[in-house]
């Protein structure tokens, strides 16, 4: 319990300090008992009597006192000057927005970027999905529709051609037997000369060639023609081939060969000898090789003097 000395007022609320009547400072019970309110208060009065009087005589009149100019404060300005004022938000409301905004920012960056890839990520996935469709039905077409050529849809044949949009892949050349079945052939075209069979010999060719020596596109006719002459005029035709080399195509069907010719041809009046190095095309033509080229790359000698010849 509380009391203003002046008035006499009492308050229960301990928490006041000033009376909400005078503005005097209260004093608590425990104060009274060390300190009798009624002499302190005389006392109070004496001072204030004889100072009040000491200030009279020396203040002029016209001055006025502190308690006349001060109005007497209330219960709200007490509470306000005993609370601390209150400090400026403007800089904390400042960081706070500008924080905010950042934030905002970054979460509309990260939502954009998201949806790019959501939406890219879908139209791959739509494009396979399309071309998948496509493809299936496309398989599914071909399987349903008979091939209009044949006159009845019944078990399919292994003899069939195959579809002109589906090459069957090729097999492999054996090329080992390509060069076995070339050499054959050039061995035997050689022991035809050697014998003087000229049928046998000009069966080895084919009906045209691309290339005889330095001519194109030559009948068989003019082999024929020229392989009879020298018959006719050398009785002994010695041919001999050495340094072969045979070399398929891919497709299998064509080959060309490489080789080193040596003959020497004797008659009752001519005599020739000589050696090249020469090349024939090759084509298999009915299941048989044929020749289609024969040509000269380069001459090593050639000797037409048999007095010469019998001397070396």
């Amino acid at each position: 319990m509380k009391y203003c000395p002046t008035c006499r007022r009492t308050y229960a609320d301990d928490t006041l300090r000033f009376c909400l009547d005078d503005g005097a400072l209260l004093l608590s019970e425990s104060d009274s008992s060390s300190n009798p309110p009624s002499h302190r208060s005389n006392a109070a009065t004496e001072i204030l009597s004889s100072s009040s009087s000491a200030q009279t005589e020396r203040m002029p009149p016209s001055i006025p006192t502190i308690a006349q100019s001060q109005p007497r404060p209330t219960e709200r300005d007490l509470y306000a000057a005993a609370s601390p004022p209150p400090q400026p938000k403007t800089q904390n409301t400042a960081l706070v927005v500008g924080l905010t905004v950042i934030a905002m920012l970054i979460l509309l960056a990260l939502g954009g970027v998201g949806a790019w890839y959501f939406f890219r990520s879908d139209k791959t996935t739509t494009a396979n999905t399309q071309s998948q469709s496509n493809q299936n039905r496309n398989e599914n077409a071909q399987e349903k529709t008979p091939n209009a050529n044949l006159k009845s849809y019944t078990t399919p044949n292994a003899n069939l051609a195959p579809s002109p949009d589906r090459t069957p892949t090729p097999a492999p050349v054996d090329a080992a037997a390509v060069r076995e079945q070339v050499t054959t052939v050039l061995n035997g075209w050689a022991s035809a000369s050697r014998a003087h069979d000229l049928d046998k010999h000009l069966s080895y060719y084919a009906d045209t060639l691309d290339t005889y020596y330095n001519a194109t596109n030559v009948s068989s006719s003019r082999v024929r023609t020229d392989r009879s002459r020298a018959y006719k005029i050398y009785t002994t035709l010695d041919v001999e081939l050495s340094n072969l080399k045979i070399t398929p195509d891919p497709s299998g069907d064509k080959a060309t060969a490489t080789f080193d010719k040596t003959w020497t041809f004797e008659g009752s009046e001519k005599y020739s000898s000589g050696s090249v190095h020469q090349k024939i095309w090759l084509t298999k033509i009915g299941g048989r090789w044929r020749i289609t080229g024969e040509k000269d790359l380069q001459v090593y000698y050639v000797n037409n003097n048999r007095d010469e010849a019998n001397s070396r």
